[in-house]
């Protein structure tokens, strides 16, 4: 398979990230928050469901609007008149229509939490409402994945991979990665909002380490998930070429330098004082994830026949 990247497109390789860590992980954070609210009955944590959500819709907006772009972009291209649209037609519809009402219910979600305190099970319900096409959004692309590269009909039973088959922990890194970058994210959005949603010193002082703590529990799950992918592909493909094993090394170390700044967040006595440490976790979050998809691509470069170019070759030469 020959994919064509400029090089210079990797700089830009944490906005997609970005955009699409918020508009799967920042709802599902706002929803649970809200959840820990209602279940504690303190305040706290609803304010921090609201912040999200309103993150979430932010980041909805611009993830609709690179899809319109890309989609016309891709407009004149043959991939619309190819068999696979023609044969998958149907799954394509639903894999954008269903997170496009997930969406449009989240806008309800986010706009109705003036009368969130009246009507709070309504509330709820409508952010599970808005998160369950948001999540079939992720499995589809996945299962559109599946039918593309392994050439494999939906309905036959070698659809899906075997249990011990690299792609389920592949598939399943995703879950806990956008969590951990909307946290991060999360972080960076408490600062900008700081002096227009004065909800005074003891809020910030919760919702700092709520979010800090947020991203360590969901990067501790990343760890255990990279892991499994690791073991899955020891014996089958050799990770320890440069391009492939120093990007994840890289990778590994961002992810572990900023879990270390949410530590020291999340267990700080005035955790909006750290705002250095508070943008790190979310700089370093996003790094993480860059070099991660560049040690995978890298490896389908090298094993599946994949032609991506990346900028490890390049830096690897720059360094001998």
């Amino acid at each position: 398979m020959e994919l064509i990247l400029p090089h210079w497109a990797f700089a830009l390789l944490p906005l997609p990230l970005l955009v699409a860590s918020i508009f799967w992980g920042a709802p599902a954070i706002a929803l649970v928050s809200e959840l820990i609210g209602i279940i504690s009955g303190k305040p706290f944590p609803a304010r921090t469901a609201r912040q999200m959500s309103r993150l979430a819709l932010g980041g909805h907006v611009l993830f609709w609007l690179l899809v319109i772009v890309c989609a016309a972009a891709l407009a004149s291209r043959p991939f619309w008149q190819s068999a696979f649209v023609a044969d998958n037609r149907l799954l394509l519809i639903t894999s954008a229509a269903l997170p496009l009402f997930g969406s449009l219910t989240l806008a309800g979600y986010d706009l109705g939490w003036k009368m969130a305190r009246e009507r709070r099970i309504v509330h709820l319900l409508l952010g599970c409402v808005a998160n369950l096409p948001i999540k079939y959004g992720y499995w589809a692309l996945a299962g559109l994945g599946l039918l593309l590269f392994r050439n494999v009909g939906i309905d036959s039973p070698a659809f899906l991979p075997p249990w011990g088959s690299a792609l389920w922990p592949l598939m399943a890194l995703w879950l806990p990665l956008s969590l951990y970058l909307a946290a991060g994210a999360g972080l960076c959005y408490l600062l900008l909002r700081r002096n227009a949603d004065d909800w005074g010193r003891d809020y910030y002082r919760f919702a700092a380490p709520f979010l800090a703590k947020w991203h360590l529990v969901c990067g501790l799950i990343v760890l255990v998930v990279l892991i499994w992918l690791y073991a899955s592909l020891k014996g089958v493909f050799n990770l320890h070429l440069p391009q492939i094993y120093y990007a994840g090394i890289a990778a590994t170390a961002c992810l572990g330098l900023s879990m270390t700044l949410a530590l020291l967040v999340g267990t700080s006595e005035n955790p909006m004082r750290l705002k250095v440490s508070m943008v790190g976790v979310a700089a370093l979050s996003l790094v993480h994830a860059s070099l991660l998809l560049v040690a995978i691509l890298e490896t389908f470069n090298r094993y599946l026949g994949w032609s991506v170019p990346t900028f490890m070759p390049d830096l690897l030469r720059l360094l001998r």
